[in-house]
């Protein structure tokens, strides 16, 4: 085939994927109008097809033109509105459309193909003749096998790119400013695509022969030509560095190397997130399929199902993208088939017919979450448990000690299925547990919330990459190795003193007492020399035991090392052949100093060392431990500013922490602030603001970043101690002062708990003096009703509100809340609630609210340390307008303002007014 015939196909084919790229969307948009027909959406999709048909008849694709063209006459009659679609027109096109797809993009073998079933569909609906749902799917499978319907279902998340060579060669020159494709890298972490992808949610992808892992095939990434930009005029910069780090060491006493390297430091970092920029994707390219998913499997089991998406702009690093597709499609399909009730169930049971799956996916915390709920019956415990007994996962007596939430996990056991019956689409007790696995092998987690005929929410933590990874370095023995960051929970430090009380061994499990909890204890020694001799005795003759609180999907346990090193970002490295089945290790890195560290797998030791029994042991000889698990507590970021004062600051309202180095901080104006990320951090010192000694000079300190408005602020911390959940029992009468919330005893230590935001606005009242102050009737101030049972949050919620200007009504439960609502006659503005209380918690007083007719149109704004998803979701099935971190006091302020600004006085409800 000559040189311009190749080329000439391949620009058939990525105009072809172009056109075909959004027709499932587009396919179902025009399904959901009915009648109603937009003839643009239409007219969009029917010269598509027309230019694929066009251009097959020119270059001799003679099966593709004919399928093109019988596809094309029935669009034809539909924006000329002859022709009016339904569920059946709709599915005829969608699989001929499924089988374009393929032919196009393997032009080479179209014309081998059999299309007559697609064909004679589509011409007998040109015709005017009446098809059914049953005879479209009778005859579709005989047109197509079960294993190429299986490949169509996955086409639309499935990049194109993965067929001939010369076809992608010839579409990365062919491509359309400004984006040009580049060959994206593969880290050693990722977890092989599944050479057979399979829409049978409860079968799992066949390992290779001699259990090898295929190899995933090279793909590409579509790269915005500005990020490019971006990275030239780095790798500029960066060779500017160099030349003058050489000039800087030809230089007598090195003159200059200090200001070169903090330059080079800041570009690398620079070209770091630029380059990482160009692996990220939008996971809307997964979500597309789902729709798709949803209306077929729907008609398949008699359900009405439709689905809400959000987020589908969220960039993910494309090796991630790639590898969730199947746990994802897993997820959905299980929501439609376990979760979402048949109509004439759901009816009787008063809700609408139709069920609702969310698919939602956002940052947080540094991490990608994604979300997959339904509004279905949800899943009940005590089944779960039986089921559990029967199938011999659990004892009776284990089981009868599950609380509800940790049964609910049940369902991520291998072998555990609930179905009654053994379908195609579930019931073989394989697949959940894959879920998981094929999750935590990316690095993330996967956990499930339910509430009977409520619903489920499927909760996935991912990290944004695998290829440059946050660490820390620890080490063990004489060697150093590197936790992700991503699976650090806290870390702890116990001196000699406090071992012989805080660790214990419960039958064969060694565990540390935390917080009124037991926590299993493995040591890094034992786990990477099993054979040796262990290093528990020799605990306790040393000075202090540095022990890594991680997590890993539902198991939380702590790793004893021997001396903790410094965070690193961190290439990840392939492990060599005669380590790389190491079930403890997921790559290597080179550390700055030219050394070798390997990467610790944190799920892999879970697995290896059997923590989930470890717990199970220690949780059912725990006696009363557990006592005062639930005590009401908050988390703490603890450090000394003076060796011998020491300070803390709520993690609520920490954004995140830097170590700088001191000649990085410049003074502009007698302000002192931290150039980062090509902007101005200001910075606050505690000596120059409250009654404190001044701190010792030093090298290094880190930043306590916060955000105030759209601004980050700095607080100056020279050395960090700990990250602790401590009670809210706070002393506020012996440490009196402006930025100085009050005191606690730590480590028998008194403690000052500093107020960010007051420190901030002492220094800086001008930062403050344009935020909104509240407006209402004239003359009357807004009026809030707040539910707190903890009196250290209740007293700070109330009096920043009453500084604010709102006038506040406090009760110290929901159940006190709802009582004085009734019997006080209350006239309120907005509740502000906390969650968890003893006797009506929030959601129960927001339900309450709601429904009543007096307060009915009262919004309520949720103030808690529980703002996960399945909160979130629950919230909003109860009402709640909006979700507020306790100790965030601008964005509660900001939220009171937007709820009470404009239409306060409009929502006010007193009961005389029902």
């Amino acid at each position: 085939m000559a040189d311009d015939d190749l080329d000439l196909i391949a620009e058939f084919v990525a105009e072809s994927r172009d056109h075909l790229s959004n027709i499932e969307g587009q396919f179902l948009e025009i399904e959901a109008n009915g009648a109603d027909i937009d003839v643009d959406l239409v007219n969009q999709v029917f010269r598509g097809i027309h230019s694929i048909k066009g251009a097959a008849g020119f270059l001799g694709l003679v099966t593709v033109n004919r399928l093109a063209h019988s596809l094309e006459n029935v669009l034809g009659l539909m924006r000329t509105r002859e022709l009016t679609p339904d569920s059946v027109k709709v599915d005829v096109m969608l699989r001929a459309s499924d089988a374009l797809a393929k032919l196009v993009n393997d032009p080479a073998a179209s014309e081998g193909a059999d299309i007559d079933q697609h064909v004679s569909q589509l011409d007998d609906i040109f015709a005017g003749a009446q098809l059914t749902l049953e005879t479209v799917a009778v005859t579709t499978h005989v047109a197509v096998s079960a294993e190429e319907q299986r490949q169509l279902d996955m086409t639309a998340a499935v990049d194109f790119v993965e067929q001939a060579m010369f076809v992608e060669e010839c579409e990365a020159t062919l491509a359309p400013a400004p984006i040009v494709e580049m060959p994206a890298a593969q880290p050693i972490t990722a977890p092989a695509k599944a050479a057979n992808r399979s829409d049978e949610c409860d079968q799992p992808a066949a390992p290779a022969a001699n259990g090898a892992t295929t190899a995933p095939a090279e793909s590409s990434i579509r790269v915005q030509v500005g990020v490019l930009d971006s990275l030239m005029n780095l790798a500029g910069e960066l060779v500017l560095g160099r030349n003058q780090l050489i000039q800087a060491l030809n230089a007598d006493g090195h003159a200059g190397i200090d200001a070169v390297a903090s330059r080079l430091d800041q570009v690398t970092t620079e070209l770091q997130e630029a380059i990482m920029r160009t692996r990220m994707q939008p996971i809307g390219a997964v979500f597309s399929k789902f729709p798709r998913v949803i209306r077929d499997l729907s008609a398949k089991l008699g359900k009405q199902c439709n689905i809400i998406m959000d987020g589908k702009e969220v960039d993910v690093d494309k090796t991630i993208l790639e590898a969730i597709g199947d746990p994802l499609t897993h997820l959905v399909r299980n929501s439609i088939d376990h979760g979402v009730e048949r109509p004439e169930v759901r009816t009787a049971a008063g809700k609408p017919a139709m069920g609702t799956i969310f698919l939602r996916a956002y940052h947080e915390a540094g991490k990608v979450r994604i979300d997959i709920a339904d509004d279905g019956g949800g899943i009940h415990p005590e089944k779960l448990r039986a089921k559990a007994v029967e199938k011999g996962v659990v004892t009776a007596e284990q089981a009868s000690r599950l609380s509800d939430r940790d049964a609910i996990r049940l369902i991520f056991h291998p072998g555990f299925s609930t179905a009654e019956k053994i379908t195609d689409i579930s019931g073989r007790g394989v697949g959940m547990d894959v879920v998981r696995t094929n999750i935590e092998k990316l690095g993330g987690a996967v956990d499930v919330d339910s509430r009977p005929g409520m619903g489920t929410t499927i909760q996935i933590t991912l990290p944004l990459t695998l290829a440059i990874i946050p660490s820390l370095i620890i080490q063990c023995g004489d060697e150093r190795f590197a936790i992700p960051q991503v699976n650090i929970s806290e870390l702890v430090r116990l001196r000699r003193e406090e071992i012989g009380k805080r660790l214990d061994r419960v039958k064969s499990a060694e565990v540390l007492r935390l917080r009124g909890s037991l926590l299993p204890l493995v040591r890094l020694n034992n786990v990477l020399n099993p054979d040796g001799s262990t290093d528990g005795e020799a605990a306790w003759e040393r000075a202090t035991t540095h022990i890594v609180v991680v997590e890993s999907g539902q198991q939380r346990f702590g790793i004893v090392v021997d001396a903790l090193h410094d965070s690193e970002e961190i290439v990840v490295k392939p492990l060599g052949r005669h380590i790389k089945n190491v079930p403890c290790l997921s790559g290597a890195t080179i550390l700055g100093d030219g050394h070798v560290a390997l990467i610790l797998d944190v799920a892999g030791i879970a697995i290896h060392q059997q923590i989930r029994a470890a717990h199970e042991e220690a949780m059912a000889s725990k006696g009363d431990d557990g006592a005062g698990v639930n005590a009401d507590l908050q988390s703490v970021l603890l450090f000394t500013n003076h060796p011998k004062e020491h300070f803390a600051v709520s993690m609520d309202v920490v954004s995140r922490i830097e170590r700088i180095r001191c000649d990085q901080i410049d003074a502009v104006g007698g302000q002192e602030l931290v150039q980062y990320r090509q902007s101005s951090v200001p910075l606050l010192r505690l000596e120059n603001i409250i009654a404190t000694r001044p701190t010792d000079p030093q090298s290094w300190v880190y930043v306590i970043v916060f955000t105030i408005g759209a601004k980050e602020v700095g607080l100056v911390a020279p050395n960090l101690e700990d990250i602790r959940r401590v009670p809210t029992d706070v002393d506020t009468q012996t440490f009196q002062e402006v930025g100085v919330i009050g005191s606690l005893v730590i480590n028998d230590r008194a403690t000052r708990l500093v107020d960010l935001f007051k420190l901030a606005e002492r220094v800086h009242p001008e930062w403050f003096a344009d935020q909104p102050k509240p407006t209402s009737e004239p003359g009357k101030a807004p009026v809030v009703l707040l539910a707190e049972d903890s009196t250290f949050f209740r007293k700070q919620v109330k009096a920043m509100m009453e500084e604010r200007g709102y006038t506040v009504i406090d009760c110290e439960d929901g159940q006190i809340a709802w009582n004085r609502l009734n019997e006080e006659k209350l006239e309120i503005d907005v509740v502000v609630t906390d969650i968890e209380m003893p006797n009506m918690n929030g959601f129960e007083l927001c339900q309450r609210i709601k429904d009543s007719s007096g307060w009915g149109k009262v919004p309520v704004i949720a103030l808690t340390s529980l703002a996960g998803a399945s909160d979130m979701q629950r919230g909003m099935d109860v009402g709640i307008d909006d979700y507020q971190i306790k100790m965030d006091r601008e964005k509660l302020l900001t939220a009171l303002h937007n709820f009470t600004g404009a239409k306060a006085g409009a929502n006010r409800r007193c009961l005389q007014s029902a």
